[in-house]
Parts: C-alpha cells; structure tokens; sequence
C-alpha cells in the first residue's frame, strides 16, 4: 500500500507522442523505491481508445524495442483494444537473467508498474511477451507468480534450461487457481541452444496432461534469432 501511494504521488508523465498508425505514446517514468532507481516505461494506446473499452494489456519487456513491436500489433486485428508497455532497460542482465536480481524486477513490475499504469484502464486480459532473455524472462515469471498474468508470450527465450523439467509445469498446474495461457517458438534458424531447449521444453510438455494450462510451440521456418520476435509477438497475442 505505501509503495502504490508512493507512485500515485510520484509519477511522471513526459509530453505524447504520435506514432505512424495516429496511437499514442506517452513516457512515464516510475521511481522505483524496489530496484532503487527511476524506471522509464512507454504507454502505447488506439488512439479512439475510449473510457468505457475493456482492453488487452501486454507488457513489452526490451521496451526500448517497443515501438516497431507495437506498430506490428496496431497493424493487426484483435477482438479487443491492445494497450502496450514498454519497459525500458536499465541494466538488461541483472534484471532479466534468474542468476542476478530478477526476483527484484519481478517484484517491481508486479508491486509498482501494475498498479500504477493499470488504474486507468478496465483491464480484460494481462499479457507478458519477451524475447531471448526477456523470453526466459518471461517463462520464470509464469512459474514463480503463474497468477500475475493470463498470458505468457516467450519469444527464443534463453537461457530456460532448469525451465524445462516437466515436473515443473505438472506441480504449476496443480497449484493454478485460473487457466493461463503459454506460447513459446524459435525460428528454424535460431541459435542452436535455443532451438535445442524450446525442443525439450515442447517435447516434455507434450507428455503431459494439463488442465490449467493451454500451450502451444511453435518454430518459424526461415527465421533466425532476431527475426522471429514480431512473428511470435502476433502469433502469441492471437493464440486462445
């Protein structure tokens, strides 16, 4: 409760920007009292976006890639208005790799970034997507709070080999209190490590028989590393 006063106080709103397709673009930056640091974000909304509309919310983790992922999502067609935040790096490793501080990041985007960007939406779904890092990223972010989003989008995601043991997603599902939703890829022409452990995870996936959870993998022929983000990005935000 402190923390969320802190930013309702606290928050700060950098001058719009208009972005190709007329959506707009707002920075805001969070001052953090968990990573003890100030955190820029980007807030992407439709433009004819009104009050009343109950939205998709995806945080963009590498928001500094944000704005040609978010092009990618207004030029396709959803059932609901999809609102995008853009968390920008500050130290990209220490916060997204699980052998440094993610726990703290974790905490930050939970306690801190949620409820201050969310009090001015109605909120239909909450979606994650990453890619590489962030893709690993985004599969320990499902594991450790599975509850703190309904969709988990893991583009090439790395490094997720202690991610991939099957019994990890067996004991996940039985503690679910709500279905969630889980897509991971590669392309074809991936790092080979990437390719080899979304493999696994797929593989010992498929042997299982979950309730909760509704997955799907999927490998982009042609595609290499950084080819395939948008892809998955699409395909992740259009799987039900």
């Amino acid at each position: 409760m402190v923390i969320t006063a802190i930013i309702t106080l606290f928050i700060f709103l950098l001058p719009s920007t208009i972005l190709a397709t007329e959506d707009k673009a707002d920075t805001v930056i969070i001052p953090s009292v968990i990573l003890n640091e100030p955190r820029d974000v980007i807030i992407y909304e439709p433009v004819d976006l009104q009050k009343t509309d109950s939205v998709s919310i995806i945080y963009l983790l590498d928001g500094e890639f944000s704005k040609y992922r978010y092009l990618k999502i207004a030029d396709s067609h959803f059932d609901k208005p999809v609102v995008a935040i853009g968390i920008i790096n500050t130290h990209r490793n220490r916060d997204l790799l699980p052998v440094k501080q993610s726990d703290k990041f974790l905490d930050f985007i939970e306690k801190e970034l949620i409820p201050a960007v969310e009090k001015r939406y109605i909120i239909a779904e909450r979606i994650i997507y990453g890619h590489s890092f962030a893709g690993g990223f985004t599969i320990y972010t499902m594991i450790h709070k599975p509850g703190l989003f309904d969709k988990f989008v893991a583009s090439s995601p790395t490094p997720i080999m202690k991610m991939a043991d099957a019994m990890i997603y067996l004991q996940l599902d039985k503690q679910l209190a709500k279905p969630i939703e889980f897509f991971f890829s590669c392309g074809s022409k991936d790092i080979k490590q990437v390719v080899k452990w979304t493999g696994i995870l797929n593989n010992n996936l498929k042997g299982l028989r979950l309730n909760l959870i509704r997955w799907k993998y999927e490998v982009f022929n042609g595609q290499n590393h950084n080819s395939s983000d948008t892809i998955s990005l699409i395909r992740g935000l259009q799987f039900k």
